[in-house]
């Protein structure tokens, strides 16, 4: 019999209703996207985010923002609990293991969130294409290992977490959405609990070796960079340092 670790690394991501990226969408589902929104590209957290500044009365805009950052959670459920599953095989602390599945119970309580205010809006879960979609293989291998998983995720972007929850928390208060403005607060909580535990982590994975420590800001660097999160300067130095390491990471990351 196959152990968990290995059983689990086999199933691919699922979710009812399934998980859809924007390609698998028909044409005529992308169309109603367009109208909806104005343009099919207006699909982006930064854009909606904008969209809903500018126009708080548009309901739609609300219900899609919601709905790309409750997709994110979901894609987050199915990264957590695998690793509490494949984690085991691996030499960290037990500790680490509980962490991770406290972490899992949180992005549950997000995406439960995220459902909940999207259909306050009118609209499910499924309307709108999904962000992330759950990890494919290449994302997989790329954030197998736990130092370099720890800093790639819960460090980066979980730290970008923070920052996305506390400015739509701000965003909710200004157009005076409190149901938003409560459901983001709670996920801004649990985001700095999920940044400090990758820091710690990584500091007693990392600790007396050097080799390790190399992988986690490998790893960090590969994920800001993915994101654009990086100064001209700083990303010309990454890719002096990591070449073609560069392309593959920020691929993997970005699916």
């Amino acid at each position: 019999m196959k152990a968990l670790a290995e059983h689990i690394k086999d199933l691919p991501s699922r979710r009812e209703p399934a998980y859809r990226q924007i390609d698998a969408f028909t044409p005529e589902e992308r169309r109603r996207i367009a109208e909806k929104l104005g343009d099919e590209s207006m699909y982006n957290v930064d854009l909606l985010r904008q969209a809903m500044l500018e126009a708080p009365e548009n309901t739609e805009v609300r219900k899609a923002l919601v709905h790309a950052i409750a997709s994110i959670e979901f894609a987050a459920i199915d990264s957590f609990s695998r690793k509490v599953c494949e984690w085991q095989d691996w030499d960290v602390p037990p500790s680490l293991i509980l962490a991770l599945a406290r972490q899992t119970w949180d992005e549950v309580r997000h995406a439960h969130l995220g459902k909940e205010l999207v259909e306050s809006y009118g609209g499910r879960i499924g309307e709108y294409p999904d962000t992330l979609g759950g990890q494919d293989q290449a994302q997989r291998e790329f954030l197998r290992e736990p130092v370099v998983s720890l800093s790639a995720t819960n460090v980066s972007l979980e730290g970008a977490g923070l920052n996305l929850f506390s400015g739509m928390k701000r965003l909710a208060a200004h157009v005076g959405d409190r149901l938003m403005e409560h459901c983001f607060d709670y996920n801004w909580a649990d985001e700095v609990t999920h940044v400090l535990i990758g820091d710690y982590f990584v500091r007693r994975l990392c600790a007396g070796k050097p080799e390790e420590e190399q992988k986690a800001l490998r790893a960090h660097a590969l994920s800001e960079a993915s994101r654009g999160n990086l100064t001209p300067e700083q990303r010309r130095e990454i890719e002096r340092l990591f070449g073609d390491e560069l392309q593959r990471g920020a691929a993997a990351l970005s699916g």
